[in-house]
């Protein structure tokens, strides 16, 4: 039976550079972040054991969203430059591992794994420390969510969901909308 992994890049990298300590190579050149989240996502391959695995990644700051609301995400802080100049090491390094990596211009990579987990046949597994995406849960699609550091995941499938937040995936909708989100400035 087939499975398909897909991560959020993006979250997994931020993830990694903010949980461990400052890292360079021999050359001074940031690291920790691809060091973090390679370390996230062997253990992730290991333990769900994938057919096919896909990672987006966020193509740039403009959306859109922004054509809709032009303050959307405008409060967030720009990204470190230590991590920025991280992602074209990352995706260099997936890709020599034949790892797809996929982005898009005017797009998320929210939007993308969203796409991947709706019209893939077969099971999915979204990786990710976006609670967002816990809307695309179903009976193929588990959602597992980074939590302390880049060593704790949480595996959440619709039971768990009900369980541990009250909701279903199509309610994960509907209290987002109710609460609002400070991270995309909405």
């Amino acid at each position: 039976m087939q499975k398909f992994l897909i991560i959020d890049g993006n979250s997994l990298a931020f993830r990694a550079f903010y949980a461990l300590p400052f890292l360079t190579n021999h050359e001074s050149t940031p690291t920790g972040g691809v060091f973090g989240f390679m370390n996230m996502f062997l253990k992730v391959v290991e333990e769900c054991r994938p057919t096919h695995i896909a990672i987006a990644f966020d193509y740039g700051k403009k959306t859109f969203r922004n054509q809709i609301f032009a303050d959307y995400k405008g409060t967030r802080k720009e990204t470190p430059e230590e991590l920025r100049t991280q992602f074209p090491i990352l995706k260099n390094l997936l890709r020599k591992m034949n790892i797809t990596v996929i982005e898009k211009e005017g797009f998320e990579a929210d939007d993308i794994i969203g796409t991947l987990a709706k019209t893939l046949p077969s099971k999915k597994i979204v990786l990710s420390g976006d609670r967002d995406l816990l809307q695309l849960i179903d009976d193929n699609v588990e959602v597992w969510l980074t939590h302390k550091g880049i060593s704790e995941i949480h595996k959440t499938d619709e039971k768990a969901l009900l369980r541990d937040y009250g909701v279903t995936p199509k309610q994960v909708i509907e209290l987002k909308a109710l609460m609002g989100d400070t991270s995309d400035n909405i």
